[in-house]
C-alpha cells in the first residue's frame, strides 16, 4: 500500500538514524478530522448576565464579544455557562466549538435583543404651543432621547433632574412631535406622539425693576421668556424681545417725573397681557429701601441702611423718611453701638464743618436703648427736621467737606467723621425730599 507522504518521511528517518526496520505497521491508527456540530446558544437579552452554550462534551467553546475571545469547556452535562455583563441591544456574539483535535465547528451567531420587561418609561412631552420657544421633555436622568419636531430630528440626554430642553422657533399649530427614550443598553421606551397646540392664554403682566426714573434710558423688567415687551409713551411704542431668562430691556428716551407709560407683554401667538402702568419717579428713587418696621413705613438710603432697616455703620448720623417721602417725613437718626454693652448716655449732638457748627441738646428720656443677644447695646436718638438743621446741612454738606459728628455723653465724648456714603445719603435724601 502506498504510504502518505508524511508517514513515508517518518519511516525513512527511522531507518536512516535509528536502525529500526519495522516488520509491521498497523493500519488501525486514525486521525480525527470531523468537526463538532455548531453549538446551540441561549438567546441573550440586554439584561442577561450569562450565556448557556450546548454542544459536544469536552469541546472548547470560543465566545467572541467586542473583539475579545473567551473560552469555556463543555461539561459532561453537555453545556457550558459563560458569565458576562449585560450587553447593548444589537450587540453581536459569535460562538464556535473546537474539539481536542483542533477541529472547529461552524459559528453560531446570536444578537442581543431587548428585554421587554425592562424597557425605559415613556418620556413626558410638556405642552408645546404656537408661541413656545422652548420644548421640554421629562424622563429618567442620564437616558438618551430621540425627538422629532416636524421634519427635524434631535438627539440628546436627560440631565440629572430628568429634564431635556431645546430652544425652538415658532411652530404652526398641528406640527407633529414624537419622543422616545433609550437606555444606555439600547432598550427603547414606547414612542410618545403629540402635536403643537394653539396658545389661548395671555402672558402675565410684566414686572418692572428697577423703577423708571428721570435718568432712565430703558425700562427693565421680567416677563414670559421669548415674548415681546411693548412700552407705550404717549403715542409712541417701543419694543424689545424678552430673553430666555425672562429679562427684557426696552430702550426709551428720558422722561419727566410723573410721566405715565404702559407696559404690555405679547407672546408669539399674539396674546397680550393686561396693561401695566408705569410712573416715572425721582432720579434717586432706586437709591432707597422701602420697608415696614412694626407697622411704620420707612424709606431708607441704601448706602447707609441694610434692607432690614439696620444701620451699616457702628456710629452714624443719617437722614431717613418716616412714612411718605416728604419734607414733613424727613428725620435724622443718631446711632451708636457699644460692644461692651455700656451706654454713652447721650447729652448733646454736635455737627461741625470747619468753623460752622450745629448743636442740639438731648434729654435723657429722648434717647433709646436696644440690647442684643450678643451683649451689644445700640443707643439712638431721633432728630426731627427743623429749619436750622436743614439750612446748615444744605449749606455745608458737600462730598469734599470733612464733616465731624460729636456725641457728648454723661462720662465721655464720642467723635467720628461722616463717610462718603453718609454724605451722599444726606445730599440725595434732601433733594429727594424736595429741598
Amino acid at each position: 500500500m502506498k504510504q502518505p507522504k508524511h508517514l513515508a518521511l517518518f519511516l525513512a528517518g527511522t531507518l536512516a538514524f535509528g536502525g529500526f526496520t519495522p516488520a509491521y505497521v498497523s493500519a488501525s491508527t486514525t486521525v480525527d478530522v470531523t468537526a463538532p456540530s455548531a453549538p446551540t446558544v441561549s438567546a441573550p437579552l440586554h439584561t442577561s448576565t450569562e450565556l448557556v452554550i450546548s454542544g459536544e462534551v469536552g469541546a472548547k467553546a470560543e465566545i467572541v464579544i467586542n473583539g475579545k475571545t473567551y473560552v469555556r469547556t463543555v461539561l459532561e452535562s453537555g453545556s457550558a455557562t459563560f458569565k458576562m455583563s449585560p450587553q447593548s441591544v444589537g450587540k453581536v456574539i459569535d460562538v464556535r466549538l473546537v474539539d481536542a483535535s483542533g477541529n472547529a465547528s461552524d459559528v453560531t451567531r446570536v444578537i442581543v435583543a431587548e428585554d421587554a420587561s425592562a424597557r425605559p418609561s415613556a418620556p413626558v412631552v410638556k405642552s408645546v404651543t404656537n408661541s413656545s420657544r422652548v420644548l421640554t421633555v421629562l424622563g429618567e436622568p442620564g437616558q438618551s432621547l430621540v425627538l422629532t419636531l416636524g421634519s427635524s430630528t434631535y438627539s440628546g440626554k436627560f440631565d440629572a433632574n430628568g429634564t431635556y430642553r431645546r430652544a425652538i422657533s415658532l411652530q404652526k399649530v398641528g406640527t407633529p412631535i414624537t419622543a422616545q427614550a433609550k437606555s444606555n443598553k439600547g432598550a427603547q421606551s414606547d414612542l410618545v406622539k403629540t402635536k403643537v397646540v394653539t396658545d389661548r392664554y395671555a402672558p402675565k403682566p410684566g414686572r418692572v425693576s428697577p423703577a423708571v426714573t428721570t435718568t432712565s434710558t430703558s425700562v427693565i423688567g421680567k416677563a414670559e421668556p421669548y415674548a415681546t415687551a411693548l412700552v407705550t409713551v404717549g403715542t409712541k411704542t417701543y419694543s424689545a424681545p424678552v430673553m430666555s431668562t425672562g429679562k427684557f430691556v426696552v430702550k426709551i428716551p428720558k422722561q419727566k417725573i410723573g410721566q405715565k407709560m404702559s407696559l404690555v407683554i405679547r407672546d408669539g401667538a399674539g396674546n397680550k397681557s393686561a396693561r401695566a402702568t408705569i410712573t416715572v419717579q425721582h432720579a434717586f428713587y432706586n437709591n432707597f429701601h422701602r420697608i415696614n418696621a412694626e407697622g411704620m413705613p420707612l424709606i431708607l438710603h441704601k448706602e447707609v441702611f441694610w434692607s432690614d432697616g439696620s444701620t451699616r455703620y457702628d456710629q452714624t448720623f443719617v437722614p431717613f423718611f418716616l412714612g411718605e417721602k416728604s419734607k414733613a417725613g424727613l428725620h435724622f437718626l443718631l446711632s451708636s453701638y457699644a460692644e461692651d454693652g455700656e451706654p454713652l448716655y447721650f447729652e448733646k449732638l454736635r455737627v461741625r464743618v470747619g468753623k460752622a457748627t450745629y448743636e442740639e441738646n438731648i434729654l435723657p428720656e429722648d434717647a433709646g436703648y436696644i440690647e442684643y443677644d450678643d451683649g451689644t447695646l445700640e443707643e439712638t436718638y431721633l432728630v426731627k427736621s427743623n429749619p436750622k438743621l436743614i439750612t446748615f446741612l444744605k449749606q455745608h454738606v458737600r462730598p469734599e467737606n470733612r464733616i465731624v459728628v460729636t456725641i457728648e455723653g454723661e462720662e465721655y465724648e464720642l467723635e467720628f467723621a461722616l463717610s462718603g456714603a453718609e454724605k451722599r445719603a444726606f445730599i440725595q435724601t434732601l433733594q429727594y425730599a424736595g429741598y
